[in-house]
Formats: C-alpha cells, sequence, structure tokens
C-alpha cells in the first residue's frame, strides 16, 4: 500500500484496502505460503472469505500482512492497534511489537484480549512490514473487523486521549441522567417510566464502556475478566430491550398493550437465561438469533410510539424522534458486526447523543415544569397557612357575633310574633263587649281579621326560624330572583291586623317595580320589622307611608311615620354597636330593639344600607337602600367546606353567590335566576362540571354567561388542552387550579371576568 503522498503529520492514516491473509496460518515473519493466500479486506470478518466453496468459520487463527510505503517524515511515527478479535501479535519489519492475549491454534493455547494499544514504529526506510496473528475462540465476530491506524505519536496519542475522554464524559453523562431518574421515582412512587429509564441509561452505561471505542472497561480490568466481560456485553442486550419497553409502555400504554408488554418480557426471560447458561465458546453464537429479533422489536417500538403522537401523548413527538434515530442507529451497528453490511465504524455511540440530548430536553423541561409547580404549591401553603390564621381570627369574632345573635332570638321571636298576636287579642276583646250591637258583616269582618291573624302568626314562625339561619360564618343567604312589589304586598298583608287594631292606614307608593335578586324571606323580615315599628311609634288614627324610588344605583325604600319621633339621645341608643334599648310604643307596646341590628346584619350581607332619621314629636324616616346593580355568581362544589370558604370570599368583594352541591342542582337554580358567572368544579357526585356545562349549553338558549371551572389536578398555569379535549373551548372561558389559597382564586375569577367583559 502505497500512502507516500498522504499528509500523515496532519491526520492518522487508517489501513484500509486488501491485506495478504493465510487462513490457519501463523506464519514466521520471513516465511511465505504463497499457495495459502488470499486477500482480505480491512474491516470485514474472515467468515466473509470462502475456501472450498464454504465461508470460513469464526473460530480459528490466520495471518494478516501488509507491506506499507509511507512519506518521508521527520517525525516519528505509531501504530494505533484496536480490538483484533480476539487475541493478536504484531510484526513490524519482522520483529514482534507487542501481542494482546495468547494467539494459539487450540482454544487450550487461547486467551481472550480486549485491551487498546499503541506502539511506536522504529523505520529503517520508508517501507514498512506489518503482520498481524490473529486467534478466535470465543466470539462470531473474527479478524481484523476494526482498522489500524498510523500517524505521528502526538496525532495518534491525541485522537486515543479524545476517544477516551469523550467516551468517560458520555458515561458519567448518562449515569448521572440515571440518578436523576431514579431519584425522581424515589421521590414520586407513581414515576414508574422514570425508574425504567434510570435502568435502561446504567444498562446503556455498561455498553458505552465495554463496547464503544475505546473500550475503557476492558483497558481497566485484566485479560481474566475479558470472557465475563463478552458475556456480560451479550446479557445486557436484554435487558436494554426490557427497560425500553417498560418506559415506552408505562409512558404512553400504561394498562392497555399489557399482552405485548408480557410477550416482550417473556422474550428478554428466554434470552437472558441463553445467554447465562451458555458455555463460553457458544455465548456469541446463541446471542447472534437473539439480536437480530431484537430489531423487529425496535421497529415495533417505533410504532406504538407513532401511535402515542396520534394520540397526542406529551413528549411522544420528540421521544419518537430520539428512539428512531437511536434505533437506526442500534440495527447500524447489529448488521455491521454481523458483517451483513460494509461501514466504517460502529455508530452506536453516536446514536447515544441523538438519544440522550432529546432526552434532555424533555426532562429539563419536565424539571422546570416540576419546578414551578412546587414553588407555587409552597406559595400556596403558605398563603394557606396565612389564610388559616387570619380565618381563624374572623371565625371566631364571627361565631361570638352569631351566638350574641342566638342567645337574643328568643327575644327577638317573642317581639315579632306578640305584635299580630296581640292585634288578634283585641279585636277578640272588641267582639266580646260589642257581640250583641253587632252586625253579622261586622262580626264577619272581624273574625276574617282574626283568621288572617292567626294564619300570618303561623307565617311568621316558619320565617323567623329562617332568619335563625345563623352559625359561625355569620348569616347564610338563599339567593332568588323576585320582584319588589310583590314582597311588599305580602309584608303588608302580614301586618294588616296590627295597622287595623291602631287604626293606621299603610300607604304604598311604588316609582317602579324592579326585580331583586336576594335572600326573599329575609329582606321580607327587616321590612316586616320596620313597618311593624313605625305602626308602634304612630297614633290610632294617623298613616305609615312605604315609598319606593331608584336613585341612580341604589333602590330606595323609605317607611315614614308621623308619630312620637327620637331625639339624637334615643337614635344613639337604638343604633349604638352593643344590646340595643327599645322605647315603648304609643300604646305601651313592649320591644327588645334587637329587630333593628337583625335588619342591619341582614341587609350588610345583601351590600345595603340602613338610613335613619328623625325628629321629635313628628315622626321618623327609615330609608333601606338596596344595590340595583347586584352581581351574583353560581358556585357548584360538592366539598362544603370549600364551597363555603369560596363563597364566604366572593360575599366580601360584594358578589351574591347562589350555592349548588352537584350540576343537578346547579341546573335547577338556573331555571329561577340568570348569574353573572358560573363557576364549578369538575369532579361532582350525581353530575359532574363536564356533563353539567354540555347540558347548559344544550338548553340555554341565547343566554351567555362566562363558565370557569375549578379542578385539583388543573394546571397551575391555563391550560386549554384538556377544554379541547373534552370539547368544552368554546363554553368554559377558564380552568383553574383548586389548589390556591382562596384569596387568589377569588381574585383570579373576578379577574378573568373582567378580561371577559
Amino acid at each position: 500500500m502505497d500512502v507516500g503522498h498522504f499528509p500523515l503529520e496532519e491526520k492518522n492514516l487508517e489501513l484500509r484496502g486488501n491485506w495478504e491473509f493465510y487462513w490457519n496460518e501463523l506464519l514466521d515473519p520471513e516465511e511465505q505460503k504463497p499457495e495459502k493466500l488470499q486477500y482480505s479486506l480491512a474491516g470485514n470478518h474472515w467468515t466473509s472469505l470462502k475456501e472450498k466453496g464454504r465461508s470460513l468459520p469464526s473460530f480459528g487463527y490466520a495471518t494478516y500482512r501488509l507491506t506499507l510505503v509511507l512519506p518521508d517524515l521527520k517525525e516519528q511515527i505509531a501504530i494505533s492497534m484496536p480490538v483484533m478479535h480476539t487475541s493478536y501479535r504484531l510484526f513490524v519489519d519482522g520483529k514482534l511489537i507487542h501481542e494482546n492475549g495468547m494467539v494459539g491454534t487450540d482454544e487450550d493455547h487461547f486467551r481472550p484480549s480486549y485491551k487498546i494499544k499503541i506502539c511506536p514504529l522504529e523505520r529503517t526506510g520508508k517501507t514498512v512490514r506489518i503482520q498481524v496473528q490473529i486467534a478466535n475462540y470465543v466470539h462470531t465476530i473474527a479478524g481484523m473487523k476494526e482498522l489500524i491506524r498510523v500517524g505521528t505519536i502526538p496525532n495518534i496519542y491525541g485522537s486515543y486521549m479524545s476517544s477516551v475522554v469523550l467516551n468517560w464524559v458520555v458515561t458519567i453523562f448518562l449515569f448521572m441522567l440515571s440518578l436523576y431518574h431514579i431519584w425522581i421515582y424515589i421521590v414520586r412512587k407513581t414515576e414508574i417510566a422514570s425508574l425504567y429509564l434510570g435502568l435502561l441509561y446504567i444498562c446503556v452505561v455498561f455498553i458505552t464502556l465495554s463496547l464503544s471505542e475505546p473500550r475503557n472497561l476492558y483497558g481497566s480490568l485484566p485479560d481474566s475478566w475479558c470472557i465475563a466481560l463478552i458475556r456480560m456485553s451479550k446479557l445486557i442486550l436484554p435487558f436494554i430491550l426490557y427497560f425500553g419497553s417498560a418506559v415506552i409502555y408505562h409512558l404512553f400504554y400504561y394498562k392497555r398493550e399489557t399482552v405485548v408488554f408480557r410477550v416482550v418480557t417473556v422474550y428478554c426471560a428466554v434470552y437472558a437465561f441463553a445467554v447465562i447458561l451458555s458455555p463460553n465458546r457458544y455465548v456469541a453464537k446463541v446471542s447472534e438469533p437473539f439480536e437480530m429479533v431484537v430489531s423487529v422489536f425496535l421497529f415495533i417500538g417505533i410504532i406504538y410510539i407513532i401511535r402515542a403522537v396520534i394520540e397526542g401523548k406529551k413528549d411522544s413527538l420528540l421521544y419518537l424522534t430520539s428512539f428512531a434515530l437511536t434505533s437506526i442507529a442500534g440495527v447500524h451497528d447489529l448488521l455491521y458486526f454481523q458483517n451483513t453490511i460494509p461501514g466504517i465504524r460502529p455508530i452506536g455511540a453516536y446514536g447515544l447523543f441523538l438519544f440522550f440530548i432529546p432526552q434532555s430536553i424533555i426532562l429539563t423541561r419536565s424539571f422546570i415544569t416540576l419546578f414551578r409547580r412546587e414553588e407555587e404549591v409552597s406559595r400556596a401553603v403558605l398563603r394557606s397557612n396565612e389564610d388559616l390564621e387570619r380565618k381563624v381570627k374572623e371565625r371566631t369574632f364571627e361565631l361570638e357575633k352569631a351566638n350574641r345573635w342566638k342567645s337574643n332570638f328568643i327575644s327577638l321571636l317573642s317581639h315579632d310574633l306578640r305584635s299580630p298576636l296581640i292585634g288578634v287579642s283585641q279585636i277578640l276583646e272588641i267582639i266580646q263587649y260589642n257581640f250583641d250591637s253587632m252586625g253579622n258583616p261586622e262580626k264577619q269582618k272581624f273574625l276574617d281579621l282574626c283568621r288572617s291573624g292567626i294564619q300570618n302568626s303561623l307565617r311568621m314562625i316558619k320565617q323567623l326560624l329562617d332568619v335563625s339561619r345563623f352559625d359561625s360564618e355569620g348569616i347564610r343567604l338563599q339567593p332568588a330572583l323576585f320582584y319588589l312589589e310583590e314582597l311588599l304586598d305580602d309584608v303588608i298583608r302580614t301586618i294588616e291586623s296590627v295597622a287595623t287594631v291602631k287604626e293606621i292606614d299603610i300607604r304604598l307608593k311604588m316609582n317602579q317595580n324592579p326585580v331583586l335578586v336576594g335572600d326573599r324571606i329575609l329582606l321580607e323580615e327587616v321590612l316586616k320589622n320596620i313597618i311593624i315599628n313605625a305602626i308602634k311609634y304612630s297614633y290610632s288614627g294617623s298613616k305609615v307611608d312605604v315609598i319606593q324610588t331608584i336613585d341612580g344605583n341604589w333602590i330606595s325604600i323609605q317607611v315614614i311615620d308621623y308619630g312620637v319621633g327620637m331625639d339624637s339621645n334615643q337614635l344613639d341608643q337604638i343604633t349604638r354597636d352593643e344590646t340595643p334599648k327599645s322605647q315603648h310604643g304609643t300604646k305601651g307596646e313592649l320591644g327588645t330593639g334587637l329587630g333593628l341590628k337583625l335588619s342591619q346584619t341582614i341587609l350588610e350581607a345583601h351590600f345595603g344600607k340602613l338610613k335613619i332619621s328623625s325628629n321629635l314629636a313628628k315622626g321618623s324616616k327609615f330609608e333601606i337602600l338596596l344595590s340595583n346593580i347586584t352581581r351574583s355568581i353560581l358556585l357548584a362544589d360538592d366539598s362544603d367546606q370549600f364551597r363555603s370558604d369560596l363563597a364566604e370570599e366572593l360575599r366580601r368583594k360584594k358578589w351574591v353567590v347562589l350555592e349548588a352541591k352537584n350540576g343537578e342542582e346547579a341546573l335547577d337554580h338556573l331555571t329561577r335566576i340568570t348569574p353573572n358567572l358560573i363557576v364549578t368544579d369538575k369532579h361532582m357526585p350525581v353530575m359532574d362540571g363536564i356533563s353539567f356545562v354540555h347540558e347548559w349549553e344544550a338548553i340555554k338558549e341565547d343566554k351567555k354567561i362566562p363558565i370557569i371551572m375549578l379542578s385539583s389536578d388543573a394546571p397551575f398555569f391555563n391550560d386549554r388542552k384538556f377544554l379541547e379535549e373534552e370539547g368544552l373551548e368554546n363554553a368554559v372561558l377558564f380552568y383553574l387550579s383548586k389548589l390556591y389559597s382562596k384569596k387568589d382564586l377569588v381574585e383570579k375569577i373576578l379577574a378573568f371576568t373582567l378580561w371577559d367583559q
């Protein structure tokens, strides 16, 4: 081989081309046997050659010779000997330079070695005669499969050290990735795919150290380990196949393709046991057909990952790219080492780069997402702790307040029931003392008033029990849609007997008939209490005016009497925060003073106001102000605690909250009222949030109500992928996590509502 014009001082020379080949001959450097001469192309097994029409066997020995004409160089050159399968002696210009393992004509005088060796060459001229004796009795790869290199000593050593460093860098990187994935599994036991990927990386680490040039593992251990390492390199392949299949199964097809995964598992087990139980000389031969079938499983794996891409699995496209490129590199190496295809050198190491670079992208993205999620959760926990401390203080105060109301409720009940019953009693006294002088129509009129008074008293008992809806969180509103005129008519009808006894004329003046959203029973109690008080402090035969007007954003209901009135001290007594004091009525009627405080509390819950003005001996005016712009939210969630806490936060923002435990209750609310916003949980019994939204979309007609869906498994960052999968992308405005603090969640809900507007 004449390479006299090759720039050897710039780069290394690979000794390709044809070598003299002598089968079953270990020739001395000067010995000649032209009758045995064949030519073998470097980079191929000697099994590609034939003798007497048959391919040469893997087991045997042979001699390779090459005469090399080098360029004139002042620098000393060296020869880099790769693995010669699987032992060799190197002669240069007739001198034995190096022996790797033990070369012999039978197994008893043979010992394999996979060490890389660099030998300086002492030239006596431009021509160099290279002879290599090779013997193999353990592997299906035989002869000069890998290429010998010649170059200057700096270039040869530089190339070798680069490959060593690169091999260790790749190995350490893969090992760190394996530890990282195993750590993820330890932290989160549900990430079983991460465990298998970590174990897969450990297997790849062994392959990288043992099979990729410069075979650092073989170079680090004595030759006595060579056969064991060859067996282990064969044994590691079924584990790689199993762990890789497990990653795909648990990542994309958990509990779906169980049969296929079990087939792969059985195949890998049979493969592994065959390698373990085979004698040394048959390990490679037994492993060979199994290795070829691995390429079939790699193809099946690609098919399943393509299916995962079609199904839209997360990171499946990137995983497909890395897996496909790595599989191509793996199949190339299998065919290369089987001598099925020619090749420059194995590309498995490059295939590893194609695999772990995309995997690193996936890992980095997953790590960032995980970090952000953990950070958000940590912040949410801190906010929840602060929120809990605040709520404890607020709840303690509200509980004390509610307990005060409960302790006085009997007094309130007595007060409100006493007024109509006193009226009935007085009517009966009139009938008793004037029975003989009364005509039948007049008697019937008084009896009707008595019956009406008793019926109203029974109705008031029920309403007062409803008014007693107090707990540690204050008043629980049950909002409904109703007309104000109907409410006022019912109130006046209820207290008609009280007004009749004192001959009080109640005059109702309506400017408009607005629609209200609120707790009808509680608002009725407010109006009833204030009008009864107006009657109580009015003189017999006088009037009480109930006037309704609308002033901007407020609905005004004025209750005006022309009775005794109050001075500033009396006004202070009935409005002070501590237990108020009540004055006797014009006919000695008693009271507790609690009705006014109850009315103020109910109005505050409706974001309303109560204004009082009075002049002594001229009368008083009580003005009830209710918002004419009532904002309402329908909140559906099966968790009483979560729903209660969120509703409380919304009420603090002056929203009327309608509560429902499931989708059916929410739909029932929507038949009576149209809220400004719907907030629903995803998971609920009877009818979940998804079904509720679909049902509402089918019956809503032209109503347009923004919908926000909540779930504990929703991402912290708005992700509409779930909504698109469920066909809700046009119906649901946002999909939010329930892990936010209630205060932050309310802010996000209201911010999204403003955004929608």
